[in-house]
C-alpha cells in the first residue's frame, strides 16, 4: 500500500509516493484484493495461514421458509 500527500489549493499537487504499510494481499484476476472503509480501516484479502486447514462453509438455501413457523 502506498500513500501520497495531496494539496488541492490553489493548484492540485501530488507529493512523492511513500509506503503506507506492508501487506501479503492475494493477487486476483477480478480487481483489487483490498478496500478502504469509511472509518479509514483497510479490508485486505490474505491467504490463509499454513497448516490452518480449511473451515467448511454452510450455505442455507430457502432459509426464509423457516421464518414462517
Amino acid at each position: 500500500m502506498m500513500a501520497v500527500e495531496v494539496k488541492a489549493r490553489p493548484n492540485f499537487e501530488a507529493g512523492v509516493p511513500k509506503p503506507l504499510f506492508k501487506t501479503h494481499a492475494v493477487e486476483t484476476n477480478y480487481g483489487p484484493s483490498y478496500d478502504a472503509s469509511r472509518d479509514g480501516r483497510f479490508l485486505i484479502l490474505v491467504p490463509p495461514a499454513q497448516g490452518s486447514g480449511t473451515a467448511p462453509i454452510n450455505v442455507v438455501i430457502n432459509w426464509t421458509v423457516g421464518l414462517r413457523k
